[in-house]
């Protein structure tokens, strides 16, 4: 099977194998918590945002935040980024 047919949750299994994260379904949850927001920081310029009706001061730069976005559709994960953005949202990763 082509990986472009694999759900988004085998690609998350994937990634997280390589990077040596947790493979559970929660932790896919989570992580998808954690891309959302990502998301949003890369969306935004200036040092603050509103997410989820709290105010966030941004950890990582826009630039950061979009090449991690790049890089997850390689399967590759920053995994100091995806941590500094997590323990923000006091997700544990």
């Amino acid at each position: 099977m082509k990986q472009s047919n694999f759900s988004e949750y085998e690609n998350y299994l994937l990634m997280a194998d390589k990077s040596k994260m947790k493979m559970t379904y929660s932790s896919f949850l989570d992580f998808q918590k954690v891309v959302s927001f990502v998301k949003q920081i890369a969306n935004k310029s200036g040092d603050t945002f509103l997410h989820d009706g709290n105010i966030y001061k941004k950890k990582i730069t826009s630039a950061e935040a979009s090449r991690f976005l790049e890089n997850l559709l390689k399967n590759s994960c920053n995994v100091s980024i995806l941590r500094s953005v997590a323990t923000q949202l006091e997700i544990r990763i």
